[in-house]
Parts: C-alpha cells; structure tokens; sequence
C-alpha cells in the first residue's frame, strides 16, 4: 500500500506456479541434492551469513566438490529459466492480455533472448547499446512494440508508464529487484489499475525464495 499514491497506480499481483515436466523433475532434484547436499555439509549459510554464495564461488575456484556443486546449482537455475511451464504460461497470459502493453522479466540474458525470438518482441539487456535501448522504448511507448522482455536491465532508473501488465518470470530475485520491478508498471495513467504476475516453478528453490520475501514484507 506504501507504493500508491498520487502518482502511483493501484495494483495487483499474482503468483502463478507451474510444475516441472517429469524429465525437467528429474534433472532439477539430481542437480539439486549435489548442491544443497555440499551447503548444508560445509554449513555455508551459518558460517558465512549473507556471503554464503561468494564462498561458494571462491571454493569452486580450487574445489572439485565445490565445483561440482556450484556448477549443479547454474544447471538448476538456467533449467528453472527455460523450463516449459513457464512458457506455456506466458503462451496464456499474452494472449489474455494482448490489448496491453507488457514488460516481461526474466533472470538470465539467455531466457530474454529466448523469449524474445519465440515471440518475436524486443529484448533489452545489459548487452543492449544504449541507442538502441532508446529506440525500442520510444517504440513501446508509442504502441509499435506491445510487448519488451528484459532481464534485469530495467530495475532501476526507468518508468514506463505505458506498461500496465508486467511478468516476472522466476522467483529468485530478492525483495528489492521485486519492488523494481512492480514500479516499472507502476505509474498512475488514466486511473487504470497495474498488475504484475510472478511466475514460478512449484517445489524449486524459486517457490522457497518467494514465499522468504513475502514473509519479509509482511514483516517490514
């Protein structure tokens, strides 16, 4: 509620969970248990606190086990972007929104990218030059494009106010990079309410991260 006001629109948003395919399961628990099974041995998290992760890395870097466990846990992760559910989803909620104007988020450079081929729509990255940034926004704005798919290039620093509808697809950003997001749709235009869903994949680490920040927020 502290994110409406004047010049702020009211908003909604949704959790949308898919499952993964029953090879997509497979996969992603195998990955898994070598990853979390080498953080709880090692207790990352107690020792290192919100490090965890950078010790990782640099245990990767001269550990086998490590290793093997950082690697497991970028498998899980780019699996968890791609993964069919999500696209079947995005296949139903452009459609069911295809009068509005959407930015879709995504993790990795590599899931924007596909997004934008499968759908024939812009991607903004951080490999995008700044030029051509411009261009595609100015065309959004003015209705050419319908549809921008990003990942994480447009969290901070721009509001598009055009875009009432906005996708998250994947629940492992934090709860800043949510906020973000929200406020990319955000701005009031018309009175129209904004929504934002978050898709994620059900029993991933992405639905533990998710529910992590909803209890944040609902405590600050």
């Amino acid at each position: 509620e502290d994110l409406v006001g004047q010049q702020l629109a009211n908003y909604r948003t949704q959790r949308l969970r898919v499952n993964l395919s029953p090879d997509e399961r497979i996969q992603y628990d195998a990955d898994y248990a070598i990853y979390i099974n080498f953080v709880r041995e090692r207790q990352l998290p107690r020792r290192h606190g919100a490090g965890w992760l950078m010790e990782l890395m640099r245990l990767s870097t001269f550990e086998p086990q490590a290793r093997r466990a950082f690697l497991a846990r970028q498998r899980l992760l780019r699996q968890l972007a791609s993964c069919e559910g999500k696209f079947t989803l995005l296949d139903e909620l452009l459609r069911e929104y295809v009068t509005e104007r959407i930015l879709i988020f995504t993790e990795q450079n590599t899931m924007a990218y596909a997004v934008a081929a499968r759908y024939l729509i812009p991607a903004i990255t951080h490999e995008t030059a700044v030029a051509e940034r411009k261009n595609i926004l100015e065309h959004f704005q003015t209705g050419r494009y319908r549809a921008v798919v990003t990942s994480r290039a447009l969290n901070e620093g721009i509001d598009v106010p055009e875009a009432k509808v906005a996708i998250v697809l994947g629940g492992t950003s934090g709860a800043r990079e949510y906020i973000q997001r929200l406020g990319r749709v955000l701005r009031k235009v018309e009175n129209r309410e904004a929504m934002l869903f978050e898709v994620i994949a059900r029993k991933t680490i992405e639905e533990g991260r998710a529910q992590r920040r909803r209890r944040k927020r609902e405590v600050d």
